[in-house]
């Protein structure tokens, strides 16, 4: 599976960043993909667990950007929140149109 490579990518960049054990909360934003979001959320934090158990879980959010679709019925390109949502010119299905994953970590400040 692609996201303990993507899992792996991560936790270097926590380690580097100092913020493994404690701090501020971490949001992860993933930009493309194809599969479903809850199943891909899934596998990257048991992979991340697997490596930084020291990681508190209930500090990581993981966010997916909106994607782009085509819509099954009149081919027109739209931007879809989650992977459901309907076109909006004639209220047909969506296609997801698949890019590669690309994670974004955001945390802020702790307060003083």
């Amino acid at each position: 599976m692609h996201e303990a490579g993507l899992a792996a990518s991560l936790a270097n960049a926590i380690v580097a960043a100092g913020l493994e054990t404690g701090g501020p909360d971490l949001r992860v934003v993933v930009h493309g993909g194809h599969d479903d979001p809850h199943d891909f959320d899934a596998s990257l934090r048991l992979h991340l667990a697997a490596r930084l158990p020291a990681l508190d879980g209930e500090r990581l959010t993981i966010a997916h950007a909106p994607s782009e679709a085509l819509c099954a019925d009149c081919a027109r390109p739209f931007i879809v929140e989650v992977p459901t949502d309907a076109c909006p010119s004639c209220g047909g299905a969506p296609l997801i149109v698949p890019r590669p994953e690309r994670l974004e970590l955001e945390w802020g400040a702790p307060c003083a």
